[in-house]
């Protein structure tokens, strides 16, 4: 009995070390913390460390209660191989947590996982080699170092066999003490069970973020990928229908075309306001500025998500990032999605074109292009090998030159055309064929892929189709520059721009283009200037609509927030449920109807 309660508190325990020491190495590896508060972030983050122990303790525990009672050999096997595989896996938590931090500022979640298993080469081409090599060390050190103390600790208490008299007796209690690991695994006996909210106790997310457990955070959001229909809700469904009611109200007074444009949709990586001067930002992106110039830009535009997995899907479906998965996971659901390509090709008969210069299979994006039916998926394997030198695959001016090449070649049969050209260039690691005034290599990249897009649009003027082309820009989600921006409305501020000779005559309203928008809204502008009925979009509205109520949703792992031009802005903590900040109780309310309502929707798809 003795050695069975040892063996149990000596993986607990150190478990329990493992944990309370990574604290403080995560608060250094990812930057800009006090290290004056690890106490804090240790003690506020004990009870979940306690729980992932007791994870890990409750098969060595069985194990050992077997072990008192009939020593075998093929036991002891197995619990080595627990060890190396459960030492392995914390040690990949640990340092993928504290590597990722920096880049996404939420904790560690499926989201890496699905982004390696749909193509390992796209996964990987963010970080440089030398980061995976130092990642990989690490975790191999924090492995062995947790396997040997782990075994060497279980197996320093030799099997001594219960005696037949006690065996009734010492094997209930046993069972009472694995029992009782249930406990911190659940959180206590209190209504509520162990969710990261537990660990939050600062003001300042990334000391509540230091405190959570990336073991825990992983496993959390792995098991809170499916059941949408349970999530997030704060209200009865009718109070939320009610709500998005009073959200949908638009005004029937909005221009017309009259005719069917080519549409240009170019869908920048990573771009954000903070690169252009006509937004307050720096002189970086200056073609986009001076092409902004000459169309509509929104001076108040968000982008939906953080990720291309969630950009791209609601830029083209009109469909907003939900905060805690990527749609794009659910091949099974793209299908029912509307979208803007499907409705173009089902009511206009549009001839569709997608390029883009890496996998196109990464995060199942491929999956989403056909499903909205796309005549054409250029990718980087219709481009020559010796093209592909970015490890993203192909540099945005190689993509940019297909697409103008194929716009000049393209058959004056009288069919509009569709054509998506995502970039790639302008992200981790930033390495490009360019060198302009900046020294910096993200502003460097995001000035080669701003001086694409503009001999882009050059080469489209030149086109007899001009004066019929509408032409938009959007990012695919905010940037990484400028370092450092915590505040979620800083960090999702994007360009939004509508230009080219479809609308050079039809003059907007400047307070249009000053009040909230977002990504989503980009399909049913669109089919509204063709004058399609777009009632039907739940989620994506006219922009061009004067009397809609503005407002722009928008979100990432760990909050969700809605701009509202007359109500203001909130900000609610996906972890806790509560709110981060509110203008009015009355926003806070439209926000979670709107929330609540997406993962409704999302259950039905």
């Amino acid at each position: 009995m003795k050695n069975f309660i040892l063996r149990l508190l000596s993986v607990y325990c150190i478990a329990l070390a493992v944990f309370a020491v990574a604290k403080p190495l995560f608060m250094l590896a990812a930057g800009g913390y006090d290290m004056g508060r690890w106490l804090d972030v240790v003690v506020h983050g004990l009870s979940m460390d306690c729980s992932v122990a007791a994870y890990l303790t409750v098969i060595p525990a069985i194990a050992a209660a077997v072990l008192a009672f009939k020593p075998a050999r093929w036991l002891h096997v197995a619990m080595r191989v627990y060890f190396g595989v459960v030492s392995a896996v914390v040690a990949m938590c640990l340092v993928a947590d504290a590597a990722l931090y920096p880049y996404w500022g939420f904790k560690l979640d499926v989201t890496p996982i699905f982004y390696f298993t749909t193509s390992p080469a796209a996964a990987m081409a963010s970080v440089p080699l030398w980061q995976w090599a130092v990642g990989a060390v690490a975790i191999a050190a924090i492995a062995a170092g947790m396997y040997k103390a782990w075994t060497g600790a279980y197996f320093a208490f030799a099997d001594s066999t219960v005696r037949a008299p006690r065996r009734g007796l010492k094997a209930a209690a046993m069972a009472v003490i694995v029992a009782l690991l249930f406990l911190p695994i659940r959180g206590g006996v209190t209504v509520s069970t162990m969710n990261p909210s537990r660990a939050y106790f600062s003001p300042d997310m990334r000391l509540n973020h230091a405190a959570v457990n990336p073991v825990f955070s992983l496993l959390y959001s792995s098991a809170h990928q499916g059941n949408f229909e349970k999530q997030f809700r704060f209200m009865s469904e009718d109070e939320a229908e009610a709500a998005m009611d009073a959200l949908a109200v638009e005004g029937d007074s909005v221009p017309r075309l009259g005719f069917k444009p080519d549409i240009q949709l170019i869908i920048l990586e990573s771009f954000s306001a903070h690169l252009m001067p006509s937004l307050g930002g720096d002189s970086v992106a200056m073609r986009l500025d001076s092409i902004a110039a000459e169309g509509w830009l929104w001076t108040d535009a968000y982008a939906s998500s953080y990720r291309t997995d969630r950009g791209v899907p609601a830029t083209v479906c009109g469909y907003p990032g939900p905060p805690t998965t990527s749609l794009l996971k659910y091949v099974n659901k793209l299908d029912g999605l509307p979208s803007l390509p499907a409705s173009l090709k089902s009511q206009h008969d549009y001839d569709m074109t997608y390029y883009y210069g890496g996998d196109i299979n990464f995060t199942n994006l491929n999956a989403m292009l056909v499903a909205a039916g796309f005549d054409r998926i250029v990718s980087d394997r219709d481009f020559p090998v010796g093209e592909r030198l970015s490890k993203w695959g192909v540099h945005d001016d190689r993509v940019f030159a297909r697409a103008a090449a194929d716009a000049k070649a393209a058959p004056c049969d009288g069919r509009p055309r569709f054509t998506v050209v995502q970039t790639s260039s302008s992200h981790e690691p930033f390495e490009v064929p360019y060198s302009s005034r900046f020294e910096n290599k993200k502003l460097n990249a995001f000035a080669y892929a701003d001086s694409c897009l503009g001999a882009y649009i050059d080469e489209l003027k030149q086109l007899p189709s001009w004066d019929s082309t509408l032409v938009v820009i959007v990012p695919d989600h905010y940037g990484s520059w400028p370092e450092g921006l915590t505040e979620p409305k800083d960090l999702h501020h994007v360009p939004l721009v509508f230009t080219g000779g479809a609308i050079r005559d039809i003059a907007v309203d400047s307070t249009l283009l000053s009040l909230p928008a977002s990504q989503t809204d980009i399909a049913a502008t669109v089919l509204g200037l063709l004058g399609d009925d777009t009632s039907c979009w739940r989620f994506s509205r006219n922009l061009l609509a004067p009397a809609r109520e503005p407002f722009a949703f928008y979100s990432r792992r760990n909050f969700a927030a809605m701009r509202h031009a007359r109500l203001g802005d909130a900000v609610l903590s996906i972890d806790t449920g509560e709110p981060y900040e509110a203008s009015s109780d009355t926003t806070l309310v439209l926000l979670k109807a709107y929330l609540q309502t997406l993962y409704t929707d999302l259950s039905k798809r």
